[in-house]
């Protein structure tokens, strides 16, 4: 089984992952309204120079504005993520309590607080406000925003909790308990 501690799973403990998905969400709403507050849709404002700059696009599509064509594209992009959200944060909490691993918890309530905050501008704009730009000489990377750094940062973490320790994700046996195996030997 895991071995984090303490074993035992109090509302409190919901409360701050509660606290923390609702945080994360705010954040990223309240960097996106600065920016759409302070700049002109394309304008850039380097912070360093050939490198970061603060540019404010709308992104129509979802991760490399895929889908950003099509007139079906936020409606269908905005359904998946209903759905994913609803998913995502009922696995985090019965990961909390079932499993009680506030590791793979967390990394679930970044993961729904990045999903929420993409779905709150599809809904509210029927776009996603980026306005974080990084070059790297002639090459520019895709524009993001805080809510893509929750999902981008929750999932390498989660390959990483699942793929590479098996102490952060306990094990499940398949066939039920124990007792069990012995009766079939």
């Amino acid at each position: 089984m895991n071995d984090e501690s303490p074993k035992k799973v109090t509302w409190i403990t919901y409360s701050l992952f509660a606290e923390l998905f609702l945080l994360l969400a705010g954040i990223d709403q309240f960097t996106k309204d600065l920016i759409t507050k302070s700049f002109a849709v394309a304008q850039i404002k380097p912070v360093i120079k050939n490198f970061f700059s603060l540019m404010y696009v709308r992104n129509k599509g979802s991760a490399f504005s895929l889908f950003a064509n099509q007139k079906w594209g936020v409606k269908f992009l905005s359904i998946i993520s209903s759905i994913a959200l609803v998913v995502i944060l009922f696995l985090a909490f019965y990961v909390l309590a079932k499993f009680k691993s506030r590791r793979l918890c967390a990394c679930l309530i970044f993961l729904a607080a990045g999903t929420l905050g993409n779905l709150i501008d599809r809904i509210r704009l029927q776009y996603v406000v980026d306005f974080l730009r990084f070059d790297f000489g002639s090459y520019t990377f895709p524009i993001f925003n805080v809510a893509d750094i929750c999902v981008t940062l929750s999932c390498i973490v989660l390959a990483v909790l699942l793929f590479f320790s098996d102490r952060f994700i306990p094990e499940v046996p398949f066939n039920g308990s124990k007792k069990d195996e012995k009766k079939d030997d």
